[in-house]
């Protein structure tokens, strides 16, 4: 065993990760080394060795404990992400990421039907042809099924695989979220409402609002300062966000 292939078992040892994925490890560092590490600037052995071991893993659905290998790594988070990737790509290993094998990856296959329903839909709609293998709209939409479904998953995990920023991720899961609202996809069509015991549809209760909003119109005097079209409008959009707000209360 060669000075290299000891020093990133040791740091397998220190990770427990053992089998297959050390010598797949071996096999990244390899290639890594031969094609592309001067491509990587201010990397050090074991941060090298310690991403290598990261695809690994990743490559053979094993476990890895992330949290240590950055401690480990001496980088920080952000740093870490960014230099994963980019090894990712000199081995030729970014393939798109589909919802199946993330709902493998995090261990929520019951929902993978629904969040390949809502992938699809959303990209029929959005014309992301461009940028689809990018991974924040597979993880948006296994978050989605998720969430509608009431499965718990890791959220720290999904946002990471997603390469977004929290606020950037904030913004497309509410995207989503409104998306299957809009199209009554899985259970989001029923939205629970003040009475218990009674549930209607999202749009019945839309139509009973509209109903009282007209009605509402014999109550104005001439002397209203504010246009009745542009007050119903105003009405009818604050309806709707009210009875967005109590869906997302009880999810």
């Amino acid at each position: 065993m060669n000075k290299e292939s000891s020093m990133l078992v040791k740091t397998a040892n220190k990770l427990g990760v053992v089998g297959p994925a050390v010598k797949k490890a071996e096999e990244f560092l390899r290639t890594f080394q031969a094609k592309g590490s001067v491509k990587v600037k201010n990397l050090s052995d074991v941060a090298k060795n310690i991403l290598c071991l990261d695809l690994a893993t990743t490559h053979m659905s094993a476990r890895f404990d992330k949290e240590t290998a950055i401690k480990l790594s001496g980088l920080k988070k952000p740093a870490y992400q960014l230099s994963l990737h980019t090894v990712e790509k000199i081995l030729d290993l970014d393939k798109p990421l589909t919802v199946s094998e993330l709902c493998v990856q995090l261990s929520c296959t019951v929902i993978k039907e629904l969040a390949e329903e809502i992938f699809e839909k959303y990209k029929s709609n959005n014309r992301l042809s461009e940028h689809i293998d990018h991974p924040q709209y597979i993880a948006a939409a296994v978050y989605t099924a998720c969430k509608l479904k009431k499965v718990k998953i890791q959220k720290p995990q999904i946002v990471e695989i997603s390469r977004l920023k929290p606020q950037q991720w904030k913004e497309l899961t509410i995207e989503f979220e409104k998306f299957a609202l809009s199209f009554g996809i899985g259970s989001v069509r029923k939205s629970k409402i003040s009475d218990p015991k009674s549930t209607l549809d999202v749009d019945e209760l839309a139509k009973d609002i509209e109903r009282k909003v007209v009605l509402k119109k014999n109550q104005f005097d001439e002397e209203q300062i504010e246009d009745y079209e542009t007050w119903k409008k105003r009405i009818l959009d604050e309806a709707y966000e009210a009875l967005k707000t109590n869906y997302n209360d009880n999810l």
